[in-house]
C-alpha cells in the first residue's frame, strides 16, 4: 500500500469510526432510553466530540503531518466562493423539487423555532468544530499528497455524514459545500476564511430562511428568490472562470487519478456501507 492510500485508508476508517460511534447513540441508545433533552444533546456532543473525536484522533495519529505555507487568496476568489455557497444551495433546492414530484409527496419546508443555543450550534460552534475535523486535521494527513485528494476526500466524507443528520438529497448539497471550503484552505494554508465561509453559509441559508418565515411567508419566499439568483450567478461566474481555476497547478477540480486513488482504498467502500445503513436506519425505520 502507497503512502498516499495509507493517509486515505487511515483518515477514513477514523472518521467512520468517529460519526459511527455517535450513529449508535443517535439511533439505538437514545431511542431505547428516556432522558431530559438537555442531558441528551450532552451526552450526544460526548460521544461525538468526546469518545468518536478521541478514537478518530487514535486511528490517525501515527499520520505524519503535512506542512503547508500559508497563502492568499483574491477578493474576486471570495465573492466567488460565496456566490457558489448559493448555487449549491439552488441545487438543493432543485433536488427536492424533483424528488417531490417524482414521489408525489410535496414536501413542507421545515420551520423550526431558533433558540439561543440552535443559533449557537449553527453559526459559531459547528462551523469551528467542523473546519477544524473536516478541513484542518483532513489537510494536516493529505494535503502533502495533492490538493485533489485532499479536496475529494475532505468533501466527500463530509457529503455523507451529513446524508445520516439531513437525508440523501443533502449528499450533494454539503459536497459541493466542502469543496468550496477545502479549496479555501487548501490554497490559504488556514481555515479561518472556510470557517466564516461556513458560519454565513449556515446563517443564510438556514437562520435568516426560518427568522422571515417567523415574520412572513411572502417576505421568506422573496429572501429564497434572491439567494436563487445569487446562486445562478455564481454559477454562471465559476463557468466564465473555470479555467482561472488551478488545483495541483492544472485548469481542472480533480482527476480521474485522483478518483482512482481514493476509490481504490477499502476502507472508503465500508465508510459508504456504514453511512449507508445508518441514513436507510436513520429515515426510513425511525
Amino acid at each position: 500500500m502507497n503512502e498516499c492510500k495509507k493517509a486515505v485508508t487511515k483518515t477514513v476508517t477514523g472518521i467512520a469510526a468517529m460519526f459511527g460511534i455517535y450513529w449508535v447513540w443517535l439511533c439505538f441508545i437514545k431511542n431505547s432510553i428516556t432522558l431530559p433533552d438537555a442531558l441528551e444533546t450532552v451526552i450526544g456532543l460526548i460521544s461525538l466530540y468526546g469518545i468518536g473525536f478521541s478514537v478518530f484522533f487514535m486511528i490517525t495519529k501515527k499520520l505524519p503531518n503535512s506542512s503547508y505555507e500559508k497563502g492568499k487568496v483574491s477578493a474576486k476568489t471570495v465573492l466567488l466562493c460565496f456566490l457558489l455557497q448559493f448555487t449549491a444551495l439552488t441545487v438543493l433546492t432543485i433536488i427536492v423539487n424533483i424528488s417531490s414530484a417524482v414521489s408525489g409527496n410535496e414536501k413542507v419546508p421545515e420551520i423550526n423555532a431558533l433558540s439561543p443555543y440552535s443559533l449557537f450550534m449553527l453559526i459559531l460552534f459547528n462551523p469551528i468544530i467542523e473546519e477544524i475535523v473536516f478541513r484542518k486535521i483532513f489537510a494536516d494527513k493529505l494535503l502533502k499528497y495533492g490538493e485533489g485528494i485532499y479536496m475529494l476526500v475532505s468533501s466527500f466524507c463530509f457529503a455523507l455524514v451529513h446524508g445520516v443528520s439531513l437525508g440523501i438529497p443533502q449528499i450533494l448539497y454539503t459536497f459541493i459545500l466542502g469543496m468550496i471550503w477545502s479549496y479555501l484552505t487548501a490554497k490559504t494554508g488556514d481555515i479561518r476564511l472556510s470557517a466564516v465561509m461556513h458560519s454565513l453559509s449556515n446563517l443564510m441559508g438556514s437562520v435568516m430562511i426560518q427568522l422571515l418565515a417567523g415574520i412572513s411567508m411572502m417576505l421568506a419566499g422573496m429572501y429564497s428568490m434572491l439567494m436563487i439568483f445569487m446562486g445562478i450567478a455564481g454559477f454562471v461566474l465559476f463557468i466564465v472562470n473555470k479555467k482561472k481555476i488551478s488545483i495541483d497547478g492544472k485548469s481542472r477540480i480533480f482527476s480521474k487519478e485522483n478518483i482512482k486513488e481514493i476509490f481504490s482504498a477499502k476502507a472508503v467502500w465500508l465508510y459508504i456501507c456504514i453511512t449507508a445503513v445508518f441514513i436507510v436506519i436513520r429515515h426510513i425505520y425511525l
